[in-house]
């Protein structure tokens, strides 16, 4: 093996000891975490998997229709650091929370997602269909914070 090839997989193994404990990224800041659950007549388990920063925190040149700014004023930071390893941490936190919450149990499709950062958001569908225990726990549409899918101890 090259030692390029030898520098890469050092690289790759102290990128991978470096992430969070349970492997999830950006619940350490201020964001609110949910996820919106709908199961649909034909029993396909639909989610939405939600990062967002609070409304109040965001800047206000964010917002478009609150004007422009002068040149060099200084913005408060807030939110995440968009990269390209964005994508794959966001996804990590989705499945982790799909299956701490019991709802996917066999993993998930990937149907639509967003990524800015103040709000970052992955729809999905459960490979697995729901069944009348199911539809009893999570009924037919509700959102769920964190305390409800934390492992209980």
């Amino acid at each position: 093996m090259s030692k390029r090839g030898i520098l890469v997989l050092v690289a790759a193994g102290l990128l991978v000891s470096c992430s969070a404990n349970d492997g999830r990224s950006y619940v350490e800041t201020e964001m609110a975490e949910t996820l919106e659950i709908e199961i649909l007549p034909n029993t396909s388990k639909m989610f939405t998997y939600r990062l967002r920063w609070p409304e109040d925190h965001i800047p206000s040149h964010i917002n478009v229709a609150r004007g422009g700014n002068s040149p060099g004023q200084q913005f408060a930071q807030g939110g995440v650091n968009v990269g390209r390893d964005t994508y794959d941490r966001l996804l990590v936190n989705t499945a982790y929370v799909v299956e701490q919450a019991g709802y996917c149990r066999e993993g998930f499709f990937e149907l639509d997602r967003s990524i800015s950062r103040y709000h970052l958001w992955v729809r999905g569908e459960c490979k697995d269909g729901a069944t009348a225990a199911d539809q009893q726990a999570f009924g037919a549409k509700q959102t769920l914070t964190p305390e409800r899918w934390r492992k209980s101890s």
